[in-house]
C-alpha cells in the first residue's frame, strides 16, 4: 500500500514539475507577456475589453484626460442624481486629486475620501456605514483583462468594501493596465511584487452585480454595485 501511494504521488510531483499549455505560457512558445502592454497594443486590447464588459452590463469608456474624466463624472453625478460620492486612496485619484477637484465642482454633493488605513485603526463598522450609504464610489483599477472584460484591484491603498457597497462603481484605469487575460496578469503580478508574493486579497469584477437564482428572475445590484463603470484615461491619442 505504502509503495502504490509514493508511486501515486511521485507521478504527480513530475507532473507539477512539467510546464503545460496554459497559466501563462503559449502552447510550445516562451511567456506570453513579459511586460506591461505598449501604447498601442493597450488601446487595441482596450476595444476587446469595452466589447467583453459591455456584453455583461459594464460601462467602459475612454478619456482623453483627466479633465474629460471630471467632466464625465460631472454629468453622470447630474443625470443619475447622486448625492454621496466616495472617492479611494488608490494611488491613481490620489494622483490627480479625484476627491478635491469634485468638491470644487459639485460643492451640492458630499464627497468623501477614504482613508487608507480605516481598517487598520479599528474604524471597519464606521467605514462600512458611509460606504454602504455612498451613491457612487471611484476607485482605482489595478489591472483591465480584455478576454473577459473583468476589472482586478490588488492594491492596499483602498478597503475592499469600496468596490462592493456603493450603489455604483467606477473604476479609472490606464494604458499600460490593459493585459489580454488573467494568465498575463498573475505572470505580471508574479515578477513585480516582492519574492513574487502575492497581495492579501484580489477583487475581481466581472460587470455589474446579478444574480438569477431566484425562479431564474434576473436581479442587479444583489451582492455588489447596481452599475460598473470603467474609464481609461489617455486612451484616445
Amino acid at each position: 500500500m505504502s509503495d502504490s501511494r509514493e508511486a501515486v504521488l511521485g507521478r504527480i510531483r513530475r507532473a507539477l514539475l512539467r510546464p503545460g499549455p496554459g497559466h501563462g505560457r503559449a502552447h510550445g512558445g516562451p511567456n506570453r507577456v513579459q511586460s506591461p502592454p505598449d501604447r498601442k497594443g493597450a488601446t487595441g486590447l482596450f476595444d476587446q475589453f469595452q466589447e467583453q464588459s459591455a456584453r455583461v452590463g459594464g460601462e467602459p469608456r475612454i478619456c482623453t484626460d483627466v479633465e474629460e474624466v471630471l467632466e464625465c463624472l460631472q454629468d453622470l453625478v447630474a443625470d443619475a442624481g447622486y448625492r454621496r460620492v466616495a472617492v479611494s486612496n488608490h494611488e491613481i485619484c490620489r494622483r490627480h486629486g479625484v476627491a478635491q477637484r469634485l468638491s470644487e465642482l459639485l460643492p451640492e454633493v458630499s464627497v468623501w475620501r477614504e482613508e487608507g488605513d480605516a481598517e487598520i485603526r479599528g474604524s471597519r463598522t464606521q467605514n462600512s456605514r458611509q460606504l454602504a450609504q455612498a451613491d457612487l464610489s471611484i476607485t482605482g483599477a489595478d489591472f483591465l483583462i480584455a478576454e473577459s472584460g473583468t476589472v482586478l484591484i490588488a492594491s492596499s491603498g483602498a478597503s475592499r468594501q469600496i468596490s462592493l457597497l456603493p450603489t455604483a462603481h467606477l473604476a479609472l484605469a490606464t494604458p499600460d493596465q490593459v493585459y489580454p487575460d488573467l494568465a498575463a496578469v498573475f505572470q505580471q503580478l508574479g515578477t513585480t511584487l516582492e519574492e513574487g508574493r502575492l497581495p492579501a486579497a484580489l477583487t475581481m469584477i466581472t460587470g455589474p452585480s446579478r444574480t438569477a437564482d431566484i425562479e431564474k428572475v434576473l436581479i442587479k445590484g444583489a451582492h455588489g454595485p447596481v452599475r460598473q463603470l470603467t474609464w481609461l484615461i489617455g486612451g484616445a491619442g
